[in-house]
């Protein structure tokens, strides 16, 4: 295994890298504190040396140092061995190790889940940064996923020496967090079972932060290439992504606000002419599990018409609707619900105080794919058949009816475990509701259900194999 192969079709860990003999080494963390949260919840805090392969080899010259702090469950006892989840909390920029470990121990007092906080000092968010850093010019060399190695070896590190359930690894953050939030859902769809974004950039050309950015990765018009041997201005383009590497899918929630200055709305629903398309569309297009919400709030100021965009619900520990690696679920596209995101024509005017004056076009307040939920309990996934029932909430933010028309969406079965979906492939399908007909699977095997009926009580769609 070389260096190169650690992208996306890297299994979860670098040890593995170590031990095939690549040119990484391992770190070693060191317990430098432990902080204590209000419900006597622990928070560990470790450093550790750059070390090759994980850095730049200026960095690992100079002895730079990073972190990364891991939260244990409310009562947890030393030597439990009882399976829990595990979140990967992703602070934004310019958060300190020490700053981002003392919130993790407030924001996770009661938590019943492993928490790893990696600091990402470098503001890389959370992906890498040229070879040639510190001092060299990032317009030449290599951009590697430094950062990325990094919290990969965490976490095997971690989910090594306490009882992770390594099928519900998730990951949750907002601004810089949510970017890395986005990103490594979809880079590794094996490893995290879903993640939640919030205010979270896609397309870093179309951002504020460019500049920034052009300092780890060279210039937008160098089109430096990063360790896969890609323009790393498209690999870090996420609707450049999905389209060319979705045919594993993993399931994301986004939250953005239209106000937002600092991660600007347009580069998730636009901006017009984007290439090759906006993120949203991607997301539609290449049938990626997803929920997209947005409303007029700034990058730190609510909307001032706040309401709730939905019925907000845990997918990572919600009993009905949640999401695990050993569980297949359903991506949904077209749904008739669906607000207008607009085509990113437009901008937030002003600083993040402004509020009211945003020039974009689409609906103001609303989402793709809200409200629809599943039942994860009673999945059927064989080797002749794959079910599941769909539905709407129809809570308090909920869905409120159509006018008395029929709501409808296509329904891709994402994650499969048994049911196997040859390229070209016919199967047969039905719902509870009375439809029924048949499908194609697409060349690359994806197979989509278009139309299917669903309401707020729950429906059942079967699919069946070479029927």
């Amino acid at each position: 295994m070389t260096t190169r192969s650690l992208g996306a079709a890297a299994l979860l860990t670098v040890a593995a890298m170590v031990a095939a003999g690549a040119q990484t080494a391992k770190p070693v963390l060191r317990l430098v504190e432990t902080k204590t949260g209000a419900k006597g919840n622990k928070v560990l805090v470790f450093k550790h040396k750059a070390v090759k392969g994980m850095d730049s080899p200026g960095y690992v010259a100079q002895g730079y140092e990073h972190g990364v702090a891991f939260a244990l469950p409310a009562g947890y006892t030393e030597g439990e061995k009882k399976p829990r989840a595990m979140v990967l909390s992703l602070h934004g920029f310019g958060d300190s190790l020490d700053a981002y470990a003392s919130a993790m121990s407030r924001w996770f007092a009661g938590s019943d889940s492993f928490v790893m906080g990696p600091n990402d000092p470098l503001g890389t968010w959370f992906y890498g940064y040229s070879d040639q850093l510190p001092g060299g010019d990032p317009n030449k060399g290599t951009v590697v996923n430094y950062t990325e190695r990094r919290i990969l070896f965490y976490l095997e590190h971690f989910a090594s020496k306490y009882p992770v359930d390594r099928r519900r690894i998730y990951l949750s953050g907002g601004s810089m967090g949510g970017t890395g939030t986005t990103s490594l859902a979809l880079r590794y769809p094996h490893v995290f079972a879903g993640g939640d974004a919030k205010k979270g950039a896609t397309n870093r050309r179309y951002c504020h932060w460019k500049g920034q950015c052009e300092r780890l990765w060279g210039r937008f018009e160098t089109g430096v290439k990063n360790n896969e041997g890609v323009n790393v201005w498209d690999w870090q383009n996420m609707a450049w992504y999905v389209q060319n590497h979705h045919k594993k899918a993993n399931w994301l929630r986004t939250f953005n606000g239209r106000e937002d200055t600092s991660i600007p709305y347009r580069q998730l629903a636009g901006p017009p002419g984007v290439k090759p398309m906006s993120f949203y569309a991607a997301l539609e297009k290449y049938k990626v599990g997803h929920q997209n919400l947005w409303d007029c709030s700034s990058h730190g100021r609510p909307d001032p018409k706040r309401k709730a965009l939905d019925d907000w619900w845990q997918p990572f520990q919600d009993r009905t609707c949640f999401l695990r690696l050993d569980l297949s679920f359903p991506a949904f596209a077209n749904f008739s619900a669906n607000d207008d995101p607009g085509t990113g024509k437009g901008d937030a005017v002003g600083n993040d105080r402004q509020l009211g004056d945003n020039t974009y076009d689409g609906t103001p307040r609303g989402g793709l794919n809200r409200f629809l939920r599943w039942n994860s309990n009673t999945i059927t996934d064989t080797t002749a058949e794959w079910s599941i029932e769909i539905t709407m909430s129809s809570r308090n933010s909920g869905y409120k009816g159509g006018g008395g028309k029929d709501e409808t969406v296509d329904v891709t079965p994402r994650r499969l475990q048994k049911f196997t979906v040859k390229p070209g492939a016919a199967c047969s399908w039905r719902t509870s509701a009375g439809q029924s007909g048949r499908a194609t699977a697409d060349a690359e095997g994806i197979l989509t259900i278009p139309g299917v009926k669903v309401t707020t009580g729950w429906t059942k769609l079967t699919v069946k194999a070479g029927r």
